[in-house]
């Protein structure tokens, strides 16, 4: 089993928007966390290596939006002015990991990557549910 070499100079080739980013060796060791690097599964080596580097952008774009306070926890549902009060509601999604992935359109690709090359969803508990390992 072979490892897949991801370096900050092939991301940036990738994701030039990240050039001005002092951090993406530490991002790329917390991408590694989650999607293995070790050349296994359903994924190509390729496949494999665009996944790290669409989670490294992933994780560097959540870490921007979470320095503005831009991150969102769900969708307004319904907003008061007097007394400021606000409702939010989670958007549609089979589960956190999703929910989490589509924050922004890098994981929105891993998203897509990782269920293009799943097979077919299992039935668990009366409905489908797909799994992405």
């Amino acid at each position: 089993m072979t490892t897949i070499i991801t370096s900050k100079e092939d991301f940036l080739k990738n994701f030039p928007e990240f050039s001005n980013c002092q951090e993406i060796e530490l991002y790329l060791i917390r991408a590694k966390c989650y999607v293995s690097e070790k050349d296994y599964g359903n994924l190509s080596a390729e496949e494999r290596k665009l996944a790290i580097y669409l989670l490294t952008a992933h994780l560097l774009t959540l870490k921007k939006k979470i320095e503005k306070g831009q991150i969102n926890p769900g969708f307004t549902s319904s907003a008061n002015i007097d007394k400021v009060r606000v409702s939010m509601v989670p958007p549609p999604s089979l589960g956190a990991f999703e929910f989490w992935l589509n924050q922004t359109p890098y994981g929105g690709e891993l998203l897509a990557l990782l269920y293009a090359k799943t097979p077919t969803p299992l039935l668990l508990g009366g409905s489908f549910i797909r799994t992405l390992f």
